[in-house]
């Protein structure tokens, strides 16, 4: 067995399973063997040793990063002018993500190594249409043949260190050609286009303008309930003790106050609730506290519980709607903020959307998954890990 520097490429057919599940085993095999057809002449024009197939998908090993990018974008225009005319059933929409590094050979051709588990991690993250390619590939490459763009960095499940992810930029042709033919032999264009500066990195929103624009938010929200006379009163909070200790008073909320201390919810007899990167604490209208080192459970609601499930209903399909539509609240625009795909930077798909939303009821109790943020490098709420989400500077 022997160990080489190779460009590994994993490609797999987008929703395939799901695309298949209706199909006979004729037409699923019919689907398998085009896309072979298509796919397989691009990768071996530019000298790539197909290692392997695992079902749809095809592993391949290139001697030259460039060639496999190269190769990689020439097998989406292949099969973009291939989908043009076809049905969605029919169409065939691959992934494509590629890496570079020392890898075992072993006798019957296959590979083995990190740099094969790297690439399987980033196929799992890349767009159909696209070509995802790591920071290895990135520096040992000819970047004036290849317009990328920088995604950032990702952690992997099984990889220690977080890995730098690019992409082809798409928009703008390369003028690629089969490896071992000049340059000059291709036709070249009247006026070449200059090649585009990379995307500006996307920079997570700070923690006090995320306040406020949940601030703006509930404010709306709570404009709504009222005008279409959804709640009769403002929300209650009450709290109960975990070890029999007594539980701090019920709180008539009057006013919420959002600094760059924290959070101070306000109650009409001089209790109030304070929330800081020191953990939360209740302060009764004796000046009895009540810290959350206590083990408080605390419960949010109206003094009717019936009114309860309407208010986060509203909040929900506020949120979902207007992120899904616009990628953004009246809030995050007023902030000049923005919700985007954690893997990806790009607009956040439906089902993302409203897993958030619906989590971002949980980080709605007594803030604290808001004030977890404080934390979190890149400022990310309970949602946004939850749903794979991140909220960034628009």
């Amino acid at each position: 067995m022997e160990t080489r520097n190779l460009a590994i490429m994993l490609t797999d057919i987008k929703g395939f399973t799901s695309k298949t599940a209706s199909f006979s085993r004729a037409r699923t095999q019919e689907l398998l063997t085009r896309h072979r057809e298509l796919v397989l002449p691009v990768m071996e024009k530019f000298r790539g040793r197909l290692v392997k197939t695992i079902g749809d998908a095809f592993l391949v090993v290139f001697n030259s990063p460039t060639d496999a990018v190269i190769c990689g974008m020439q097998v989406q225009d292949t099969l973009k002018a291939y989908n043009a005319d076809k049905d969605p059933q029919d169409k065939i929409e691959i992934r494509i993500a590629i890496n570079a590094g020392e890898v075992a050979v072993h006798d019957d051709g296959d590979i083995y190594g990190d740099p094969v588990n790297i690439t399987s991690r980033l196929e799992s993250i890349a767009e159909a249409g696209e070509v995802f390619f790591t920071e290895a590939v990135y520096l040992a490459m000819n970047k004036t043949e290849v317009p990328s763009s920088e995604i950032g960095y990702r952690q992997f499940k099984g990889i220690p260190e977080k890995i730098k992810v690019f992409r082809v930029l798409r928009e703008v042709p390369v003028g690629a050609q089969p490896p071992g033919e000049p340059r000059e032999a291709a036709q070249p264009p009247a006026a070449p286009a200059p090649a585009p500066a990379a995307a500006a990195p996307l920079l997570p929103a700070g923690f006090f303008h995320r306040l406020l624009s949940l601030f703006i938010d509930v404010v709306i929200v709570m404009v709504l309930l009222n005008t279409f006379n959804l709640t009769g009163c403002g929300p209650t909070a009450s709290f109960s003790s975990k070890h029999g200790k007594s539980a701090p008073p019920n709180i008539k909320v009057e006013d919420v106050h959002i600094g760059r201390d924290g959070i101070e919810v306000s109650g009409k007899d001089g209790s109030h609730i304070s929330i800081n990167k020191d953990g939360a604490s209740v302060v009764g209208p004796d000046g009895k506290v009540w810290n959350s080192d206590d083990e408080m459970k605390l419960n949010l609601g109206g003094e009717k519980g019936r009114k309860v499930p309407a208010n986060m209903l509203v909040w929900a399909l506020y949120g979902a709607i207007l992120l899904w539509r616009f990628g953004a609240t009246p809030g995050m625009k007023i902030m000049k903020l923005k919700l985007v795909d954690y893997h990806t930077g790009g607009t956040v798909p439906a089902d993302k959307v409203f897993l958030r939303t619906l989590f971002s009821l949980v980080s709605l109790f007594a803030l604290l998954g808001y004030v977890w943020a404080l934390w979190e490098r890149e400022h990310r709420t309970w949602h946004d890990l939850i749903a794979g989400t991140r909220v960034v500077k628009a």
